[in-house]
């Protein structure tokens, strides 16, 4: 019934099986713009610039709590029927599909991450006088597609002006609860997409056929501060608390930077600091690579095409300037490989939305970015001029993800050293010096090539 959130979004029908676990959080985490940055810094803490006098923090929940949350729901299971549970390949992290878990940011680029205990501690001794915080139900907040359960932390003197949220009680069934100096949260949709569906029996993750999307729920905490009131926590050294976050596809805020950008900000607040800042890497990033998507891009279609065809091992891609994708098994590894049209071709906003929707629709994989570039008439310029025009439609973060394929159809691999010297700072500012050379016929395909590619496309995402 709350005003703008669409009725088929609570009526959804014929949502896959997904696991419901309870995730024990000891961190928290408050992301924030640049400009804002600056603020906390001169500061020296953190403290509500607008009316309302509230600070939000979220959970963060990384591998570590997922990992744990997945032993405590699969002993479970195995002990309800009798069983032990036996070893099994990981399974949860691939239900984290909503923002509650992702590296990226809707509010701005950087991520302040602190134990729970050090922000409470601090908030008990700065602005309870020593008393410990009471915490509230605050509210349950219904949007499009997400569901916000909103604690309240304030000081015992204020317990008469907030009398009329209840406690946070360590009930059994609340969706979150405060035990034991940690946080309890029982995800009831942690699952934005639904890639997979949940084996009870089998306790794993098993694709469906179509993607469904659906509410996703998350737990904030609201510190009540009053007005000048600054939470001052320790601030000596932005690399045990402070992270740099790529910009979510949706987003809340407009100010964000790029890692260069942040970096020097930081540098500016922190004149001590060394840096550079850590990017917070994708939670797919933290498992086992055994599967992934590699997307051709590139100003020339058919170089991209035959690149394709050539990975592939046969022709998959005829029509140079339509996106298009095919499936493959190489060394235990499922490979989709997406041809996108030519760089040329993103003349306006819809076409570029729609190429980046096909890519992250198309599979829950990580993907990496194959930038082509054909040898013939290869100049230092052309290779500058291609980067540039890559990073002007897919943005900077791509660019950590991207590879540089030199291809040709010779027997002999082309030398291209001399050039390399010209542009190796270029590439090294850009995508840190990734490039192959690569033969893109099709009738001299190498496995062994195709192989070895892949293992540098792993390296990329982290794995082995």
């Amino acid at each position: 019934m709350q005003h703008g959130v669409p009725k088929n979004y609570l009526h959804e029908e014929n949502i896959p099986e997904y696991p419901k676990p309870e995730f024990y959080v000891s961190r928290l985490k408050h992301e924030t713009s640049g400009s804002a940055l600056g603020g906390i810094r001169n500061n020296g803490g953190f403290r509500n610039p607008y009316e309302e006098p509230l600070i939000w923090w979220s959970l963060a929940v990384g591998p570590d709590e997922i990992n744990n949350a997945e032993t405590r729901l699969r002993e479970k299971s195995f002990s309800d029927r009798g069983r032990v549970a036996p070893e099994q390949q990981s399974f949860l992290w691939r239900f984290a599909t909503s923002p509650a878990f992702k590296e990226t940011s809707r509010l701005g680029s950087f991520r302040f991450t602190f134990p729970l205990q050090e922000v409470l501690m601090a908030y008990r001794d700065q602005i309870c006088s020593g008393a410990d915080p009471v915490m509230r139900v605050l509210q349950t907040d219904l949007y499009k597609q997400e569901v916000l359960y909103a604690v309240l932390v304030h000081s015992p003197n204020l317990n008469k002006k907030f009398s009329k949220h209840p406690l946070l009680e360590n009930d059994p069934n609340a969706i979150c609860v405060y035990r034991d100096g940690h946080f309890i949260w029982r995800s009831e949709a942690m699952c934005e997409t639904h890639w997979y569906e949940f084996d009870k029996d089998q306790m794993e993750a098993r694709p469906v056929w179509y993607r469904k999307f659906y509410v996703w729920d998350h737990v904030a905490l609201a510190l009540h501060m009053e007005k000048e009131e600054v939470l001052k926590l320790d601030f000596d050294k932005p690399e045990d608390f402070l992270t740099y976050c790529e910009k979510d596809d949706v987003t809340y805020r407009k100010e964000f930077q790029n890692h260069h950008e942040a970096n020097e900000l930081v540098k500016e607040l922190w004149p001590e600091w060394v840096g550079p800042l850590e990017v917070e890497r994708p939670l797919q990033m933290h498992y086992a690579v055994t599967e992934l998507k590699l997307v051709l891009s590139g100003s020339c279609g058919e170089e991209t095409t035959s690149t394709g065809n050539a990975l592939y091992g046969s022709k998959a891609f005829c029509f140079p300037g339509f996106s298009h994708s095919v499936e493959m098994e190489v060394d235990n590894l499922v490979v989709k490989i997406i041809n996108t049209p030519e760089i040329s071709e993103f003349t306006s906003p819809q076409a570029k939305k729609k190429t980046l929707d096909d890519i992250r629709l198309s599979g829950p994989a990580l993907h990496v970015y194959l930038l082509v570039i054909g040898l013939k008439n290869i100049s230092a310029n052309l290779i500058r001029e291609t980067v540039r025009n890559f990073e002007s439609k897919f943005q900077n973060k791509a660019l950590r993800r991207t590879m540089i394929l030199f291809t040709h159809q010779d027997q002999t691999e082309p030398d291209i050293q001399e050039i390399m010297q010209e542009v190796q700072q270029f590439l090294t500012e850009k995508v840190g010096n990734r490039y192959l050379v690569f033969n893109n016929s099709l009738e001299d395909r190498d496995p062994q090539k195709v192989s070895n590619l892949l293992k540098e496309v792993k390296v990329i995402l982290g794995g082995d």
